[in-house]
């Protein structure tokens, strides 16, 4: 999501500050690149969810991304809202949401039947679509179809999720909403009730998707099969090293060891544990 606000009389740092303080957040510090983002001349990273703040230029505006895990991360929109739209007078100029079928009973196969069916078209011409990945000779690395245009302020990508973390032949499938302020205002309440709107954006077509979206069984599956997916390449880059380590080291807690450093890979860092929520 990104959204974007005039500067008024406050500076940046105690906007800043007063983003940090709001409970249940979690974007806990802020830290300067030392460059510019999307056009904006500087820029901070917020928290360690890919939270971004840009400003100066862009005709006096200040931008704040906040990218899905961010969102994820946000326990509690209500004062969040208050201080961007009531304090700053903030707009959201894009919004993306998703809908998530862990079993594929929707697949792409099934979103291209339904636009050539004419079920995403509103009430207009129908929409333009694209494709991307292997169409001819699927492989099981993901496909995506998308519909629309993001210069018209309202496309969707539906890709075959479960594929794209590198699990072959997964069926997880997304469909995902992308709105943007052109020609139409992109409402607050599309951060309490998500699910109205990513149906209502194609309602024929996605008639099927339910209002209640778990937020904790998407983190879940991501990380789950993310961590598969690294293991995977972990043993094949170096599974023949951890052989000769054992002889040379004499134990498997030797080699842990000599193998540990400390964090999470990025791709395993999620606002909530994937692995221990219920």
């Amino acid at each position: 999501m990104h959204l974007s606000f005039l500067r008024g009389h406050q500076d940046v740092r105690q906007f800043i500050d007063q983003l940090l303080r709001i409970p249940g957040i979690n974007i806990s510090h802020a830290k300067n690149r030392g460059k510019g983002f999307n056009g904006y001349e500087r820029s901070y990273d917020l928290g360690d969810f890919g939270a971004r703040f840009g400003y100066i230029g862009q005709a006096g505006t200040a931008l704040l991304s906040l990218p899905g895990q961010a969102c994820a991360a946000i326990a509690d929109w209500a004062p969040v809202v208050e201080l961007l739209r009531d304090q700053y007078g903030a707009r959201i100029t894009r919004w993306d949401g998703a809908v998530d079928d862990f079993l594929g009973t929707h697949p792409v196969d099934w979103a291209v039947e339904r636009y050539l069916g004419g079920d995403f078209t509103n009430g207009g011409n129908k929409p333009s679509c694209r494709q991307a990945g292997n169409w001819i000779e699927p492989d099981g690395t993901g496909r995506t179809f998308y519909i629309g245009k993001r210069k018209n302020g309202k496309m969707i990508r539906i890709y075959e999720k479960g594929m794209q973390t590198g699990q072959a032949w997964h069926p997880w499938v997304r469909y995902e909403v992308e709105l943007h302020n052109v020609d139409r205002v992109v409402p607050w309440d599309v951060l309490f009730n998500p699910g109205q709107y990513v149906a209502g954006a194609f309602p024929k077509a996605l008639s099927w998707v339910n209002e209640e979206m778990s937020r904790i069984r998407t983190i879940q599956e991501e990380g789950s099969l993310a961590y598969q997916h690294l293991v995977n390449c972990a043993a094949i880059a170096y599974g023949p090293l951890v052989n000769v380590m054992l002889e040379v080291e004499g134990s498997s807690e030797a080699v842990v060891k000599k193998l540990r450093k400390p964090g999470v890979p990025a791709r395993l860092a999620f606002p909530v544990d994937p692995f221990t929520q219920g």
